[in-house]
């Protein structure tokens, strides 16, 4: 057996158990060894954590709903929960759209995990692990990046007629959004208090995992092909050079299509074989051919995944090596193994943005595994890219230029080549930040006086970023000192301190 395969089962099979316990011209490939695990360390401090004793009570099927800040990866979490009997449950993870105030109802979940909730105990800490991660954050030009925020959703969906008590506190910290009680028909009702918030604890894992970007992505899932191929095959660039960790894929349903097709119905058993994943250079094979040569990086899908219930984000285990993936350069994205099994795509019409044609090539798929690839008129495969961005080499920097000497002191040092101004300062609201000496694209932050990120921004190497006067929200931000940080691609980092006055 598969040592990776049990190594990585064994978190998937504890989950129960642990919930119980808590709430032009192309460059070479760099290859090397396996990158880190998917599955992330212990979790020992937390990006977001709340306690409460209120409660409110879960029948099926409803749920509860928090939402969390923009740009939040997600490791692991912890929910309170308690019941007398043996009630199923579920945590999913799911975009939130703040403009809406609800997730996009037609977009799949990033992440599942079913539990029994039976006196579950609070123990202030992530009790469950998500493998792999949800990485929210994305690189610029992707073709469709991903949501802007994440919610949790807590549902009761086995035990309809038991119902288990969820715990929030009535008055939560303002960053976070307003918890609300979910119904079986959609609708939204507020819980009790000014600003009710799920109790939860939240990891965002190590610095490795905070690093890492989608750097590329179909986010739509409209298209469902039956019968399941074989194998497809689907053509990308990335737009920036990046150190390939993971590829997610749109699970839509296992075994159905496969039985329906044989004749038979579901008969709820596992398909014979399991989906495998590899990545190619399109450099060395522009064209599908009949009898596919050795990939760059191979792995097998994550079998405990493909029973999650579907219409879910699923990887596979992790790559047998690390690759770079260089920017204006095609790979393919190559699944075998699928017939059992049916992944999403996204319908092509022909309107699609620049970026999202210069990202996305055809798709291609065949019935068996020795067959003619047929390329698909209209659709292409729905998925996710993880990788490091990798900044480009900073070109050589001019030697600094000293200031005359003092008449009174000695020389005065040269000033630095990256620099930050801001206008107005004092500000009743908005104001700009300007920035010369810059190398490559910036990265803004605002924080405030306790050192809390409220704001962040991009811009390029000689640009401006308006910092609204708002937090990621959209809310307006006290009156108070804040500072704007700055940092370039080259490691460069700038200060400026802020009043806002109103």
């Amino acid at each position: 057996m598969n040592t990776r395969f049990v190594s990585r089962a064994i978190p998937s099979l504890l989950v129960v158990a642990l919930l119980a316990l808590a709430a032009a011209t192309p460059t070479p490939q760099v290859t090397g060894p396996a990158p880190p695990p998917q599955l992330q360390p212990p979790c020992t401090e937390f990006a977001s954590a709340v306690s409460g004793d209120s409660t409110v009570q879960i029948g099926g099927p409803t749920g509860i709903e928090q939402a969390f800040p923009s740009g939040m990866s997600v490791a692991a979490c912890s929910l309170r929960t308690a019941a007398g009997y043996y009630v199923g449950g579920s945590v999913e993870l799911r975009e939130w759209d703040p403009t809406t105030l609800a997730p996009d109802p037609n977009a799949v979940a990033l992440r599942r995990q079913f539990f029994f909730v039976s006196g579950m105990l609070w123990a202030g800490g992530p009790k469950t692990s998500f493998v792999p991660p949800v990485v929210t954050s994305s690189v610029p030009d992707v073709a469709e990046p991903p949501g802007p925020q994440t919610a949790i959703q807590l549902a009761n969906v086995f035990s309809y007629s038991v119902p288990f008590l969820a715990y929030f506190t009535p008055e939560g910290p303002p960053e976070l959004p307003a918890a609300v009680l979910v119904h079986a028909d959609g609708s939204r009702e507020p819980l009790r208090g000014p600003h009710p918030v799920l109790a939860h604890a939240l990891c965002t894992g190590d610095s490795d995992l905070a690093s890492l970007r989608i750097v590329q992505s179909v986010a739509r899932t409209d298209v469902k092909p039956f019968p399941p191929p074989k194998e497809f095959l689907q053509k990308f660039r990335v737009p920036q050079r990046a150190e390939l960790r993971w590829i997610e894929l749109a699970l839509a349903e296992t075994n159905v299509p496969y039985f329906e097709t044989a004749g038979t119905g579901n008969l709820g058993v596992g398909p014979t074989e399991f989906p495998e994943i590899a990545v190619y250079d399109a450099a060395d094979l522009p064209n599908p051919v009949s009898n596919m040569p050795p990939p760059l990086v191979w792995a097998p899908f994550d079998r405990s995944q493909l029973f999650s219930g579907g219409k879910i984000w699923i990887s596979h285990l992790d790559f047998d090596k690390t690759v770079t993936l260089e920017p204006d350069h095609d790979y393919w994205i190559w699944v075998r193994k699928t017939s059992a099994t049916t992944f999403f795509n996204r319908r092509v019409h022909g309107d699609e943005p620049p970026a999202f044609k210069a990202g996305i090539g055809p798709y291609f798929a065949r019935a068996d595994s020795a067959g003619e690839w047929i390329q698909a008129a209209d659709q292409i495969l729905a998925f996710r890219i993880v990788a490091r961005p990798i900044p480009p080499p900073a070109p050589p920097a001019p030697p600094p230029i000293a200031r005359p000497a003092s008449p009174t002191g000695p020389p005065v040092p040269p000033a630095s080549a990256f620099a930050l101004s801001t206008t107005p300062n004092p500000t009743p609201g908005a104001v700009r930040v300007d920035w010369s000496g810059a190398v490559g694209p910036v990265r803004c932050e605002v924080l405030d006086a306790r050192g809390r990120r409220v704001a962040e921004g991009s811009g390029g190497a000689a640009g401006a970023w308006t910092w609204a006067g708002t937090d990621r929200d959209g809310r307006a931000v006290a009156s108070g000192v804040y500072f704007v940080r700055a940092h370039d691609s080259a490691g460069q980092i700038s200060n400026q301190r802020v009043m806002v006055v109103r």
